[in-house]
């Protein structure tokens, strides 16, 4: 977690976040000899604004570096069309959206609205300079099963117009809504039934392909950046996006519509403080909820609910950092669904 209160930036050009980065030795950017520690000698380096470097973070030397440009260099040949909304901070933390031109679904567009609540199908990638969110796609690390050779379904994210948000597909890691829904009446337990589904599946013989290091560190759960191969990687992400290109339909987007269905009731400050939502950032997604009422010529729903607080967490002043900001999203999605299913 980041100690200092921090508002997002927004960009929606791939420029703006593919300034030079690289990984240098400590000892070169120093003027004088001075003895270095020997775990973290080496420097991530930026140039976010024109002649003006940054020191992101202290690596070992086994650290490699994913830049942006790496990740824009397999969405431009992979992801005819898209569009970048990317949000960032100052110390080299960015989630982006890499938002498809189809639209998907309208949830909460009214008859009498001349405003659409539009979804487009979005892949979102976290990347950090400065090591406080390691790299994840859709908000897993878990997008290659070489070692059994399974693969799971690549989570569906989307890209919601009227707030310009990304919001990931929480409920993607279930098969059914029954499913989904059973989970949440057990109390939401940690060993949900798809990951003891692999863990308890047989691998697959691959005696006629070697398994390399670099596919190891893939399907690790905690992504970690040690030791990569970037040409491994890059095949790794290419297939990845691949996959999401093949996907139309995802669990999350039917949960949405059963949010959608549910009005809200009661106490709406209560509402937001019992998503566990820092005192502001539940008065900014109170005043959000209102703001598209009126936007959307529609009554308070679920959907609403947990957009304005989705928009309260990634729009508002925060010290959390960005990966625990999804942390957060992905715990008070699940709260609004068990409200809304009740």
């Amino acid at each position: 977690m980041s100690t200092k209160s921090t508002k997002l930036e927004q960009a929606s050009k791939w420029d703006t976040i593919c300034f030079p980065v690289e990984v240098v030795p400590l000892v070169d950017l120093l003027n004088e000899p001075y003895l270095l520690p020997s775990d973290r000698n080496w420097a991530v380096v930026g140039e976010m604004t024109p002649g003006r470097k940054t020191i992101f973070a202290m690596q070992s030397g086994e650290y490699t570096l994913i830049p942006n440009a790496l990740v824009r260099e397999v969405a431009d040949r992979e992801l005819p069309g898209h569009k970048l909304s990317a949000s960032f901070t100052d110390r080299g933390e960015f989630s982006l959206s890499i938002v498809m031109p189809d639209e998907v679904s309208e949830i909460a567009t009214t008859g009498i609205s001349q405003v659409r609540d539009r979804l487009f199908r979005s892949l979102i990638v976290n990347n950090s300079y400065s090591g406080k969110t390691p790299f994840s796609l859709q908000g897993s690390a878990e997008w290659e099963k070489e070692v059994t050779g399974r693969r799971t379904e690549m989570r569906v994210s989307y890209f919601r117009e009227i707030c310009t948000n990304g919001l990931m597909g929480w409920a993607d890691d279930y098969y059914t809504l029954d499913e989904y829904l059973n989970w949440l009446a057990a109390g939401k337990p940690t060993k949900h039934r798809k990951i003891q589904q692999e863990r308890e599946a047989e691998p697959v013989e691959r005696a006629d392909q070697r398994i390399t290091h670099e596919h190891e560190i893939l399907i690790e759960r905690k992504f970690h950046h040690k030791g990569l191969n970037l040409d491994v990687f890059r095949m790794h992400l290419q297939q990845a996006f691949q996959q999401f290109m093949k996907r139309s339909h995802s669990l999350t987007s039917s949960i949405y519509k059963e949010l959608a269905h549910k009005p809200v009731e009661g106490d709406r400050e209560k509402l937001f403080t019992d998503t566990k939502l820092p005192k502001k950032l539940a008065a900014i997604a109170l005043e959000r909820l209102a703001h598209e009422e009126t936007l959307l010529q529609t009554d308070a729903n679920m959907w609403l609910a947990y957009n304005a607080a989705n928009y309260a967490l990634f729009n508002s002043k925060s010290s959390l950092a960005i990966n625990d900001r999804y942390r957060q999203d992905e715990q008070m999605f699940h709260h609004f669904a068990e409200l809304a299913m009740q």
